[in-house]
């Protein structure tokens, strides 16, 4: 069981977000911000692996600069997910414990009484 903030849009929409660690944003990294629609992060490590495929650099240093950028999508992946949340207009609704996602989409919706079309849960 793990803790699901749940965010709710004003049109009724609903969304959640694991705090803490993010394996799928630490191994696909910028492609990983690109699924979510939260272009900077994606475009951020491409460019930087552009840079660095154009700079002549001792071949160890792109390995370590990969790595490095991928543990930090790891660490704030889903804090970054939240902030892409609040600033599309969703705002903190309720705390859950959950298996997964859709278990916490639903919990939160049978304990505050929400009525939710299916078209509008993002889990």
């Amino acid at each position: 069981m793990r803790q699901f903030k749940v965010y709710r849009h004003p049109s009724g929409a609903l969304d959640c977000v694991k705090p803490g660690w993010s394996w799928p944003a630490f191994f696909f990294g910028g492609f990983w911000g690109f699924s979510k629609k939260m272009w900077w992060p994606g475009a951020a490590e491409l460019s930087g692996l552009l840079v660095l495929l154009v700079l002549p650099v001792h071949a160890v240093f792109p390995v370590v600069a990969v790595l490095v950028c991928h543990l930090v999508f790891g660490w704030c992946g889903h804090a970054w997910l939240a902030l892409h949340l609040l600033r599309q207009g969703y705002r903190h609704a309720d705390t859950v414990t959950a298996n997964d996602r859709g278990g916490a989409l639903a919990l939160s919706i049978r304990q505050r009484g929400w009525r939710v079309s299916t078209g509008l849960l993002n889990g």
